[in-house]
């Protein structure tokens, strides 16, 4: 008897034990899991005449130290996680979720920029735009520039290089990322104007270097004909993860 008890005890554990392990994958399954980017980063630039201070949430967890101030870049910082959503809130006491979200995947191994743009008085914040920044490496003793019109009420805005049209499109309008352009290496004075008036610069960036094989944004900020705490000016991102095949 004791034998039967011994071998019946023996065989229940070894036809139990498959069942117990399908419970345990079946629960593992039903649990959400991150997806790593492990070296996906993001920038965040506050570029809101009016929204204030904002902290930057993923899946209801803050990833900000600090709060991201008009018209300051955080510059890059590594996501531990690409899993969606991309929240922002005031850095008020009484925070709330502004109306703009990124509910997408990020790339693995990528650069982000977010330019938050727009008004939070009107809504128009809703429309800040996500640039991926990763790009094909330019060819030999070429680097790539693209413009960004950023400028909350701003007209068609152009961008010159050396007194040369940078842009395949005049009038860039706003809260538009124009593509990357294959620039030669050197140094450049940019200028930005209004397209309706091209003899007028509203802005200048002198002496900007362009490296071979790296990658530029040319942003603007503030307000055309302001000359207060919004005035008009630009700034250069440095976008440069780029992956090897060149085009």
């Amino acid at each position: 008897m004791n034998n039967k008890h011994k071998n019946g005890l023996i065989l229940s554990l070894f036809t139990g034990a498959p069942l117990v392990l399908l419970l345990c994958f079946i629960a593992s399954c039903g649990k959400s899991t991150n997806i790593t980017g492990t070296n996906t980063q993001l920038q965040v630039i506050n570029l809101s005449p009016d929204v204030q201070p904002l902290n930057l949430y993923q899946n209801s967890v803050r990833q900000s130290a600090t709060a991201y101030t008009y018209p300051t870049s955080s510059g890059y910082f590594t996501l531990s996680t690409i899993t969606p959503p991309l929240q922002f809130r005031t850095a008020s006491a009484a925070a709330v979720n502004i109306p703009f979200e990124i509910d997408t995947v990020l790339r693995s191994n990528a650069k982000y920029t977010i330019f938050l743009t727009g008004y939070l008085a009107d809504g128009s914040i809703k429309n800040s735009i996500l640039s991926l920044d990763t790009a094909t490496l330019p060819p030999i003793g070429r680097a790539k520039v693209r413009f960004a019109n950023t400028s909350p009420s701003s007209p068609g805005l152009d961008l010159r290089a050396n007194d040369t049209l940078v842009t395949s499109t005049a009038g860039v309008k706003f809260n538009t990322l124009t593509p990357y352009v294959n620039l030669p290496t050197g140094n450049y004075n940019f200028t930005i104007n209004v397209h309706t008036t091209p003899t007028k610069t509203e802005y200048t960036l002198s002496n900007v270097s362009l490296l071979d094989g790296r990658a530029y944004t040319i942003y603007t900020q503030g307000i055309v004909g302001r000359a207060d705490s919004v005035a008009f000016g630009a700034a250069v991102l440095t976008n440069n993860l780029l992956i090897k095949t060149s085009q």
